[in-house]
């Protein structure tokens, strides 16, 4: 009977050893424009197997750390009166390693419009990890004259919760907004955003039937 505790002992731990070595850690720092650390700061990754979002925030020196399968991510940042970001380049997490990401700077908000809003499935659940694809457009004045417009695309990754922001620049606008989720029927949404104005927008995704 000892024995047999011991072997089952054994098998508990080398279970346990050999999930712990399934994870990997990622791990960085926020900063200001002027080297000072962001305290508090929301930083998302979103795996791109999974789809599946993970959150933190910023400690008091301004790090952050994920314990995460091995995978590649997406991550983003946030932090109140700063411009977000998403980094272009996908993080690659390995089993038993440590990936450290460059020190990134979410620079001062400057006077901005707000879009800001959630994602739903039929019921009325929240859908994470939503990659949302917003771009200016022309509005019906622009177009018919003919009007040369700043170019502005963003992208941004739901939360957990659904969630998503777009700070834009302080000027009447026009946006085309595309909510994209793998088994959902993409939506797209466009949404006339006034001069420092905070516009609130919903989307409910469809799934794709089989």
């Amino acid at each position: 009977m000892k024995k047999l505790f011991y072997i089952l002992t054994l098998i508990s731990i080398f279970s346990l050893t050999a999930f712990a070595q399934q994870k990997g850690t990622l791990k960085g720092k926020l900063e200001d424009e002027k080297g000072k650390p962001i305290v508090g700061a929301e930083v998302r990754v979103m795996s791109s197997r999974t789809r599946k979002v993970q959150e933190t925030a910023t400690d008091k020196d301004g790090n952050y750390v994920f314990e995460l399968d091995a995978d590649s991510y997406t991550l983003s940042f946030d932090a109140e009166g700063r411009q977000g970001g998403t980094l272009r380049v996908m993080q690659q997490v390995e089993e038993g390693k440590e990936t450290k990401v460059k020190t990134y700077q979410l620079p001062k908000a400057r006077r901005t419009s707000l879009l800001r809003g959630s994602v739903f499935d039929e019921q009325g659940f929240s859908l994470q990890g939503v990659r949302l694809k917003l771009q200016r457009i022309r509005n019906d004045e622009e177009a018919r004259e003919n009007k040369k417009i700043d170019s502005v695309k963003m992208e941004y990754i739901s939360n957990s919760r659904g969630e998503f922001a777009f700070r834009l620049p302080p000027v009447r606008a026009r946006y085309q907004v595309t909510a994209i989720l793998s088994g959902y029927k993409p939506q797209t949404k466009t949404v006339d955003v006034g001069e420092d104005e905070s516009v609130p927008l919903a989307f409910t995704l469809e799934p794709v039937k089989e």
